[in-house]
């Protein structure tokens, strides 16, 4: 009996590990994912953009998406920043006339992807490092690594 289980507890460890691995997004597709995100971001930081946009983009986001941006004291989870993306675009604070962000690079890995992105604010240009963690075709984390 004792072998019976065992072999079942095998079947069902190798079962689980077999379908995670199903999950997997390709380089291609992580990238593919980025791109996505950040025309997303991009459309909503404009003028004249709408909920509809921001809800775009939310969907673009896991349940349990988080944002954090340490240098500026954040640790957000999805509702909070659905929120406070709601309230600035209720206050006019998205009045762009240019994409935010211009991605330079990505480097793919297990699920995640460093990305340097460019932002032109003000007529200042800096470049950004952020990592996009992703499960299944959703960005459930973004970290940013700039000040």
């Amino acid at each position: 009996m004792t072998k019976l289980w065992f072999t079942a507890l095998c079947f069902l460890l190798t079962a689980s590990a077999g379908a995670a691995e199903l999950n997997v997004l390709s380089a291609e597709e992580l990238k593919a994912r980025v791109v996505e995100i950040t025309a997303a971001q991009n459309q909503v930081m404009l003028k004249g953009s709408t909920q509809t946009d921001v809800d775009k983009l939310f969907a673009l986001y896991s349940d349990d998406f988080v944002y954090r941006h340490d240098a500026y004291g954040g640790n957000y989870s999805k509702e909070q920043l659905y929120t406070n993306t709601l309230r600035l675009l209720a206050m006019g604070k998205y009045d762009k006339t240019e994409p935010r962000y211009r991605i330079l690079s990505q480097i793919p890995g297990y699920n995640a992807v460093a990305v340097e992105r460019q932002e032109k604010h003000k007529g200042v240009v800096k470049n950004h490092l952020a990592v996009f963690e992703f499960r299944e075709n959703k960005v459930t984390k973004i970290i940013e690594y700039w000040k």
